[in-house]
């Protein structure tokens, strides 16, 4: 009878091993999360197929902290990894702790070296005590394939773009230009300094007397954005202050008039880029400007206003711009 019973207990086992082995695997790189009476730990890894699982990490971690990953302190640590290739592997880590964000990136000839580091980075965020305990040197990787340089990302780094724009509002057609950039990029956000150059100069706007009148602006832009999403793909709201100057010269009447004034406007719109490499991002910006100065321009003595600038106009810019 006994021996009946150990036989059952030893057949529960092999089930519950085989349906815990099938629920893991079902979980992919959606992510996995330990709960535990002293805190919960959650990781998600997305990586090309030639790479190591996410399971494969994962028991890496366990086996690094000595069982099942949870924080000793009570906290919570979210853990998401995000692998690319360029001319090395690349993993990206992100983390949250105690209301902090962190950013580190790993770069290794291998992804399984890639990998082990990561699983060492998070293994001594949950619990450096175990690990040591383990036996395993802080500076170290994990034995899953050949040791790899751990580098944290620096932040604010300076940018510099090129940009072709469109826009229509402060002249009396739409305009096209090209121009250059430069700014700061934090982790989650960047500031730009651009001018450009409009190609369409000197835009004519005519009264039905004849009386016309010939307009330019020469106008810059400080540009801040926020991104939601912070890996290849990022995307956000962006704020806009762009000052400059707009000039008139009008003609076909005997008064004509010669004038210069300042051009001064506010806005708000919404960005995307994309990562092509490490240092090199695509971006589209698209924003709404509201001048806050929008003078009539008249001939003296002819009945009519020859141009004035709507209250609301637009822009778009398609840019590179290269962090460094």
């Amino acid at each position: 009878m006994n021996r009946f019973s150990r036989r059952r207990r030893g057949l529960r086992q092999v089930i519950v091993g085989v349906a815990a082995s099938v629920c893991g695997a079902q979980l992919g790189s959606t992510g996995q999360a330990w709960a535990g009476s002293s805190g919960v730990f959650t990781f998600s890894w997305s990586a090309p197929e030639q790479c190591p699982s996410q399971e494969g990490v994962e028991a890496e971690i366990a086996r690094l902290v000595g069982g099942p990953p949870h924080l000793p302190d009570g906290g919570e640590l979210r853990a998401t990894v995000t692998v690319s290739r360029d001319q090395l592997w690349s993993a990206e880590l992100t983390t949250q702790q105690a209301g902090r964000i962190g950013h580190r990136i790993v770069e290794a000839p291998s992804c399984q070296a890639a990998a082990a580091a990561i699983a060492l980075i998070i293994a001594l965020s949950i619990d450096p005590e175990a690990v040591s305990a383990s036996g395993q040197p802080a500076t170290a990787p994990a034995p899953l394939g050949a040791p790899a340089s751990v580098t944290g990302e620096r932040w604010p780094r300076i940018l510099a773009s090129v940009d072709a724009q469109g826009r229509v509002g402060d002249l009396p057609g739409a305009d096209v230009g090209v121009g250059l950039g430069i700014g700061l990029a934090g982790a989650r956000w960047h500031t730009q300094l651009r001018w450009t150059y409009g190609l369409r100069r000197d835009q004519v706007a005519a009264l039905p007397s004849g009386a016309s009148g010939r307009f330019n602006v020469a106008a810059g832009s400080l540009t801040g954005c926020i991104a939601v999403g912070r890996f290849k793909v990022a995307l956000g709201p962006c704020a806009v202050v762009e000052a400059g100057r707009a000039s008139a010269t009008g003609y076909g009447s005997t008064a004509g008039f010669s004038k210069e004034v300042p051009w001064l406007a506010l806005g708000a719109g919404i960005f995307s880029s994309i990562a092509v490499s490490k240092h090199l991002r695509t971006s589209i910006e698209v924003d709404a400007l509201a001048a806050l100065y929008r003078p009539d321009y008249v001939f003296d003595g002819t009945p009519g206003v020859v141009f004035k600038a709507p209250a609301v106009g637009a822009r778009a810019l398609a840019g590179v711009s290269w962090q460094f």
